[in-house]
């Protein structure tokens, strides 16, 4: 399903976006 494909791919963007977060976090 079309919509299906959209949330997995907004799911790999916030955990990407978060992931990103964490490791900003942990850098400084």
């Amino acid at each position: 399903a079309v919509w299906k494909d959209f949330l997995k791919n907004i799911g790999k963007a916030a955990g990407k976006a978060v992931l990103n977060s964490v490791t900003d976090m942990v850098n400084e």
